[in-house]
């Protein structure tokens, strides 16, 4: 396996001849999160799809030829296959931002890049490589006659925008976006009918990168629904603070093992009601109605990604009511430092923390998702009770509850 130092470029096939490739990358520091995006880039070394920008939100490509999956100790993965990818997509550039601090405060981030055959490359560097940049770029693999990779080690102080300026998108409600020419700059005479006119270029590609945290009971923010009738998931995420497994909090009377369990109660736009949680096994499915789908049931707590929630046609839905109970483990949510974040694919980020637990009562609606005129509302709500039917009490979607364990 080579080690690879910033600006160094080999062609790929003298790594390996493989075009099925895996790109396996960590980023450890003091920052809560170090995000990973992989660019589909153009020949232009631009992002005209944007689609093709892979990350916590999308994923995967249209095609399925860009794929990022979460792996072990808080890594990204990222699977590509090079012969999938449509003729527009001449490079992919892995990079990291980060919200909190610089990257000159990080550990390190390393990257490697491995195939069926082994591993093949790897490219390391470190905080001392960096100042403020709130952005890097970590390795690119790009086709110049043939498919080449490249260690790249470049840094944008402007962060996620800045990146996403240099690939030639623009963030919507970015202070960097071109503002509107003002109404008294002098507009140029028509073009004559006569005269050939060029077509404009296409527009750059807005990418809504919003990230919001609702702290109060009773805030809410919205999210609009793509137009196009295409499928526009949301992922709910619960997750928690582990001793020793995240670097979090292990408050008395809490373990590494505490089991908290997401669920939701629902009601569809046809009137179909639900509940979707692990207890009693009803994980949902992304095929069938409700087309809600809980992924796991994390009954350790080892589970750096904690459990998630997929509302796949938030078209269909009325009324989702997301919320979390302690199945053991600990005894109240003031021990676990409990919050929820909801992203969907253009990059709305929402995040929603118990600020206020309440020691006596380990179920919490955490928030209420509704469709409001092709409109997703999410409101917080952090209201607790002691189980499943005093909450169904209180929103009146009234089921029958009985006792169940897992």
């Amino acid at each position: 396996m080579q080690t690879f130092q910033t600006g160094q470029k080999s062609p790929l096939s003298t790594l390996t001849p493989q075009t099925t490739l895996t790109l396996s990358v960590r980023v450890t520091g003091p920052a809560p999160e170090y995000d990973l995006i992989l660019f589909g880039l153009d020949a232009a070394g631009k992002l005209s799809d944007d689609r093709y920008m892979v990350f916590f939100n999308q994923p995967q490509s249209p095609e399925g030829a860009l794929n990022m999956q979460s792996g072990a100790r808080s890594e990204k993965v990222f699977q590509i296959d090079l012969a999938r990818l449509p003729a527009s997509v001449r490079r992919l550039s892995l990079a990291s931002t980060v919200d909190q601090g610089s990257f000159a405060a990080i550990d390190h981030a390393e990257v490697t890049l491995s195939s069926s055959a082994g591993q093949h490359l790897t490219y390391r560097v470190t905080g001392r490589d960096f100042q403020q940049q709130r952005a890097i770029m970590l390795l690119d693999v790009y086709f110049k006659d043939v498919w080449r990779v490249g260690a790249v080690g470049q840094g944008f102080n402007g962060g996620l925008d800045a990146l996403v300026k240099h690939f030639g998108g623009t963030v919507q409600d970015s202070p960097l976006a071109r503002p509107p020419v003002p109404p008294s700059v002098p507009v140029p005479p028509p073009v004559p009918a006569a005269a050939p006119v060029s077509a404009p270029p296409p527009p750059a590609p807005t990418i809504s990168l919003q990230k919001i945290t609702l702290d109060k009971q009773g805030q809410s923010t919205k999210i609009s629904l793509r137009k196009d009738g295409g499928q526009d998931p949301i992922r709910v995420n619960l997750n928690w603070e582990r001793g020793g497994s995240k670097g979090g909090f292990l408050g008395f009377g809490a373990t590494a093992g505490a089991d908290l369990d997401l669920g939701c109660m629902f009601v569809l736009n046809n009137g179909q009601m639900g509940v979707i949680q692990s207890l009693g096994n009803n994980f949902g499915s992304d095929r069938f109605e409700p087309y809600i789908m809980l992924d796991k049931d994390d009954r350790t707590g080892a589970a750096t990604d904690g459990e998630n929630l997929i509302i796949f046609r938030p078209d269909l839905i009325h009324t989702v009511l997301i919320f979390a109970f302690i199945y053991e483990g600990t005894s109240d949510f003031t021990r676990v430092g409990t919050h929820l974040t909801l992203k969907d694919p253009r990059g709305n980020e929402i995040t929603v923390r118990l600020s206020n637990p309440d020691m006596r009562r380990t179920f919490c609606a955490i928030a209420n998702i509704e469709n409001v005129g092709g409109d997703i509302k999410i409101t917080k709500e952090e209201r607790y009770f002691s189980d499943h039917s005093t909450c169904d009490e209180h929103y009146g979607f009234g089921f029958r509850w009985s006792a169940g364990s897992k």
